[in-house]
């Protein structure tokens, strides 16, 4: 999904809600947030976010995916479970039923840095050249500003340290 393609649905999403008498708080995160906030990506394959309220966004969002052919979790909450603290968020837009908010950059970069997958690498990098980091102490003060140091597995230093050795002095 494209930046205009995530506003489509979302907006879509929120007009179904709107008709109901409805509205949610959206809160993106993952690649979504990637495409808002750093603009280091052209798309994502998904929407990871954290709504409210959950039922009701649910069943909006099957009519969404319906309409215009989208998977089925399309828009999902799976990212939920890196949320160890209350993300610190910027709105993005309101639109009719809606608010879409996203994660900050500091704590997308610790939810990155938790999930330690492959794919997340790039958006690491980009994370870290936006916010300015020039260590593996600089990154670590941040994830562990968010995320509890006893679930934090080796496998984070490592990747931090991979990233911040194969960048240019």
């Amino acid at each position: 999904m494209t930046k205009e393609e995530i506003r489509r649905y979302l907006s879509a999403l929120g007009e179904v809600l709107s008709a109901q008498g409805l509205s949610a708080e959206i809160c993106l995160a993952g690649g979504a947030s990637m495409i808002f906030l750093i603009g280091n990506r052209p798309v994502t394959k998904d929407i990871d976010a954290y709504f409210a309220p959950q039922a009701a966004v649910r069943s909006a969002a099957e009519q969404v995916a319906r309409r215009f052919d989208l998977p089925a979790d399309w828009l999902n909450d799976g990212v939920k479970g890196f949320f160890y603290t209350q993300p610190p968020q910027r709105l993005l837009w309101h639109a009719a039923g809606i608010s879409v908010y996203s994660v900050e950059p500091d704590y997308l970069l610790a939810m990155k840095a938790l999930s330690g997958r492959d794919e997340d690498r790039r958006d690491l990098e980009a994370l870290i050249a936006h916010l300015g980091l020039t260590s593996v102490e600089s990154a670590l003060e941040i994830v562990t500003r968010y995320i509890p140091p006893r679930v934090l597995t080796p496998k984070v230093n490592l990747i931090l340290e991979e990233i911040f050795s194969e960048l240019p002095p």
